[in-house]
């Protein structure tokens, strides 16, 4: 026979005050998050174009997407994006055929070329490889919101993609590729001179910042650099309704030491307090550092971490030092391999308007 368990009239009204509560910290989180996306802390990504075609990768997410826009004052007539991985037509030898011929890629031309009309790129993002098609050298500066990194590989073809590494002291193919499997091939490709060259000794070439690439991936693959960043939401670190961590991930297969460097990229940025943890997978006692960081500009050696290991960095703002409701910074992880990841900070401080 079943039984009905009976709960006190104050403990149901409790369950429900309590799952209410929640769900309204919830929806907060959402709407604060969406506001992040809408109004992420910027910088300034800066690339050295050369007369002719350019294999470019974009870190900023422009604040006004649309392409003309995006190339308004520069000598860009042209840019191309291949949008759909899945099609067979994943590699081209040659960017100055017609790539309206070509399955999967978007093209923007220019309003004063006469085959305006033909264009089907319709947005410029962040995190994301072009072709981009120069009738000069020209410097080309593009302000946008940071957007994390997130590398989406499509298995056993080639994906046109770019990461975020040091202008000065950046690594090799195979030192950032050591720790994927996927990836420890020389089926990669770099533009020279409006030409495809495949790149033949992985170890001696060095990675360029802001520089697109054809790189083939054997299987299937979730690899996005030698240290991975993980925080709780898509949006970067989101403070406010407590403490938010980081997570790095030593994928690199060899020793990794990272730096922390907070940028404050506003008027306002966020009052920060940091507690690093070292998160061992044995039985060995947990390394800890606390900090309490200044608003303006700082930076945090970390521990170094041993292939496979991560650390965990909690941030947590000082509400009572805002003087704004909202309140933005950018986080820059850099590593001994010349590597980079740059992630926004958003502070938010619920009892001001």
């Amino acid at each position: 026979m079943m039984t009905r368990t009976h709960f006190p009239r104050t403990a149901i009204a409790s369950r429900k005050i309590a799952l209410k509560r929640g769900w309204t910290v919830l929806l907060a989180l959402f709407l604060a998050a969406a506001q992040a996306w809408a109004a992420n802390a910027t910088r300034t990504q800066t690339l050295e174009l050369q007369p002719g075609w350019n294999a470019v990768f974009l870190q900023v997410h422009p604040e006004d997407t649309e392409p003309g826009a995006v190339f308004a004052g520069t000598p860009i007539d042209l840019a191309a994006s291949f949008y759909t991985p899945n099609s067979p037509a994943q590699f081209i030898t040659d960017p100055a055929a017609d790539l309206l011929r070509q399955a999967g890629w978007g093209v923007w031309y220019a309003p004063d070329r006469p085959d305006h009309f033909l264009s089907s790129l319709h947005a410029i993002h962040g995190q994301q490889a072009y072709l981009v098609h120069a009738k000069t050298a020209f410097s080309w500066t593009v302000t946008g919101a940071v957007v994390p990194p997130e590398t989406r590989w499509q298995a056993n073809g080639f994906n046109f993609v770019g990461f975020s590494v040091k202008a000065q002291g950046g690594p090799t193919f195979a030192r950032f590729f050591l720790g994927s499997p996927a990836h420890r091939h020389n089926r990669i490709y770099r533009l020279e001179h409006g030409a495809w060259r495949r790149v033949s000794d992985p170890a001696a070439e060095i990675m360029r910042p802001g520089e697109a690439f054809w790189i083939f991936c054997q299987g299937a693959s979730k690899f996005a650099g030698p240290l991975r960043a993980e925080t709780a939401t898509r949006d970067g670190l989101l403070l406010g309704f407590g403490p938010d961590t980081l997570v790095l991930r030593n994928e690199a297969g060899q020793p990794v030491t990272a730096t922390l460097e907070h940028v404050p990229s506003a008027a306002d940025p966020v009052p920060l307090s940091v507690l690093i943890q070292v998160v061992a997978d044995s039985a060995a006692p947990v390394r800890t550092v606390a900090a309490r960081k200044p608003a303006g500009s700082w930076t945090q050696l970390l521990p170094p971490l041993e292939a496979g290991q991560s650390i965990g960095v909690p941030f947590e703002a000082r509400l009572g030092e805002m003087t704004t409701r909202v309140q933005r910074s950018l986080l820059k992880v850099s590593t001994d391999l010349g590597t980079e990841i740059w992630l926004p900070i958003t502070g938010i401080r619920n009892d001001l308007k």
